[in-house]
């Protein structure tokens, strides 16, 4: 029988873990959701980044083992240029690379003349121990510090009635708005997650409702709800959105309505996180984002 590794939480690990363990779950005990109906209002959305100190980051693309290099030749029928670290003259080029190799990243606000010149035509560089791997690939990165965030983050409210007739709607978006391709990491059901709202006066929440269970690796095990500890990588385009429509249940809900019926009239904050970067080992940023709207009763 094939089983699932599984971890506790509501809210997606925007770390992207590869690995499982399981944990257990807790969930609001009862529901003290109103029955009534509510109007969505007043939603307004901001970010910040936190992004990588600026200048230029070198870091390891690629570990292979000779063996490996010359089985990738073979099956490409393309020569690698393979360098010994001892070949290469200038002494700040080679501290360069050294300094990437056996730590995994190299960073300076200034480019040494001829580093940039090595990593575009040379495929690996060996002669620096890193454990099994003796040919590693470099990749060297430009942080812009004054370039405007790629991803920005929009929320919209899209069904304002919240009602026996349906639930209201807010859509969550990401745009990017950069000139070069981006990758999203998340965990299951990207990216996103499970959105949860959370009272900004009371400390109560519920949960925004999406078909999780058939959209990612999400299930309910009577006392509430587990994940896989699996990542995800979304690819987002230039002047691309990705938007993704959460509802907003009413009390005659099936879903679970003891998580996802909102508690009563008030401010509620969205508030997560997640990273992004152009892929290929770039800088990663992170963007934390809020969204907060108003529940009124009507």
């Amino acid at each position: 029988m094939n089983r699932r590794a599984y971890v506790a939480g509501a809210g997606i690990g925007l770390s992207g873990a590869l690995g499982g363990c399981l944990e257990s779950a807790s969930i609001r005990s009862s529901p003290s959701g109103a029955s009534g109906e509510f109007e969505l209002t007043d939603l307004t959305a901001s970010t910040s980044v936190d992004r990588p100190p600026g200048g230029y980051a070198l870091e390891r693309s690629a570990s292979y083992s000779a063996d490996a290099v010359t089985r990738e030749e073979e099956r490409t029928g393309e020569e690698r240029v393979v360098v010994d670290i001892s070949e290469v003259d200038d002494d700040e080029v080679r501290e360069a690379l050294e300094v990437a190799i056996e730590t995994g990243e190299w960073r300076s606000e200034t480019l040494p003349d001829g580093l940039e010149e090595t990593v575009e035509t040379v495929d690996f560089v060996t002669g620096v121990t890193t454990g099994t791997y003796t040919h590693v690939g470099l990749a060297l990165h430009h942080v812009d510090p004054d370039r405007s965030p790629a991803i920005e983050f929009g929320a919209t409210i899209t069904d304002a009635a919240v009602s026996e007739d349906g639930p209201g709607a807010i859509d969550l978006e990401l745009t990017n708005a950069g000139s070069t391709g981006q990758e999203v990491f998340s965990g299951t059901v990207p990216p996103f997650g499970m959105v949860r709202a959370e009272s900004v006066d009371e400390g109560d929440e519920f949960l925004l409702w999406r078909e999780y269970e058939e959209e990612g690796c999400y299930g309910f095990d009577g006392s509430g709800w587990i994940r896989c500890d699996i990542g995800a990588i979304t690819p987002i385009q230039p002047d691309e959105t990705l938007s993704r429509r959460y509802e907003v249940l009413p009390g005659s809900t099936s879903h679970y309505p003891d998580q996802t019926v909102p508690p009563g009239p008030g401010t509620y904050r969205i508030a997560d996180a997640l990273t992004y970067s152009e892929g290929g080992g770039a800088p990663g940023m992170e963007l934390s984002f809020e969204a907060e709207f108003v529940l009124e009763s009507v």
